[in-house]
């Protein structure tokens, strides 16, 4: 049976089961002066409720006990099982106030949000492939739950624990209102996707956003800080959270290096650079992910001016 394990004092970790390749994600159990803060959901599953009530009653924990419910982000494996956890519980729910709003524009129950289909289209992805994707989605979409926080964050809030205050991060780019949660006193640090040891995260496109320049302004923005471990979404504590910086925008330096190469060689559509980058098949959610991340690293290189698009018949094609 999986249970909680104690990462540091008064502070505990749970992986629960995913149906696709990352496998697992962590939520995470504080301490507060009275009751309990939960970090995260997990995904709308039925293993994935069974493993979380089995190791909550295992901690002789009731779920009235838990009293605030916070979320990093909205996505589905953070908060699936958000809706049914507020209502076992009664808790105050927390977000971040544009991930907020933007959950109001993706909870449509099956629907694709309203630009999914152009951009698509623009990207050059194949008809069959978006008909693939989409159905592969299906079920993950009904994850997306019409949710009405408690308390709205901006960041720079401080969250009162046993452990002392939880100090929040706004860290947007893997979503647009991405939070952390940093305690000085323990010198421990929630990551949620920000930052994962073994895993670049994903920055995905959206309109109007500069993503990949908010996620790596948002990283430099974690370099001061003294933390002796990370507790992240994905994986197990680790240390070490300047030098995965580092490497992290050295890596997406690199990719913007190599898109301008391609480029260079020849113009090119979004759904193009995919299978030249990643050159192995990737599955339909991975595809989805690859064909975001494309954009978020084109739209950052328009923005500086090292590529250009030029429409064709429809599709996009990326100049350098």
């Amino acid at each position: 049976m999986e249970t909680f394990r104690e990462v540091a004092p008064n502070v505990y970790s749970l992986a629960l089961p995913l149906p696709f390749e990352l496998e697992s994600v962590n939520v995470h159990l504080v301490k507060l002066n009275d009751g309990w803060l939960l970090i995260d959901c997990g995904m709308e599953t039925e293993p994935a409720f069974t493993v979380l009530s089995e190791a909550v009653k295992a901690m002789g924990i009731h779920w009235r006990e838990i009293h605030q419910i916070l979320l990093t982000h909205m996505h589905p494996d953070h908060m699936g099982m958000a809706a049914r956890l507020l209502e076992l519980t009664g808790a105050k729910l927390l977000m971040h106030e544009a991930e907020a709003q933007h959950l109001q524009l993706v909870a449509r129950g099956d629907k694709r949000v309203p630009w999914m289909e152009l951009v698509f289209a623009k990207a050059g992805v194949p008809a069959d492939l978006q008909a693939r994707m989409d159905r592969h989605f299906l079920q993950i979409r009904k994850n997306f739950h019409d949710l009405s926080p408690d308390r709205l964050l901006t960041g720079g809030e401080d969250i009162e624990t046993a452990i002392g205050h939880l100090r929040v991060h706004w860290t947007p780019g893997h979503s647009p209102g991405h939070i952390c949660l940093y305690c000085p006193e323990q010198r421990l640090f929630f990551s949620g996707d920000q930052i994962l040891e073994h895993i670049t995260p994903n920055v995905a496109w959206h309109p109007d956003l500069d993503t990949l320049a908010d996620f790596l302004e948002s990283l430099e923005g974690l370099r001061h800080l003294e933390i002796d471990l990370i507790i992240p979404s994905h994986g197990t504590p680790f240390a070490g959270h300047r030098e995965w910086i580092t490497q992290t925008i050295q890596h997406h330096r690199d990719r913007c290096d190599q898109i301008a190469g391609l480029l260079r060689e020849t113009p090119r559509t979004a759904h193009n650079l995919v299978g030249l980058l990643w050159q192995r098949q990737l599955s339909p959610i991975n595809h989805h992910f690859a064909i975001f991340e494309v954009l978020a690293h084109l739209e950052y290189m328009q923005r500086q001016g090292r590529v250009y698009p030029r429409d064709q018949n429809g599709a996009v094609e990326w100049h350098a």
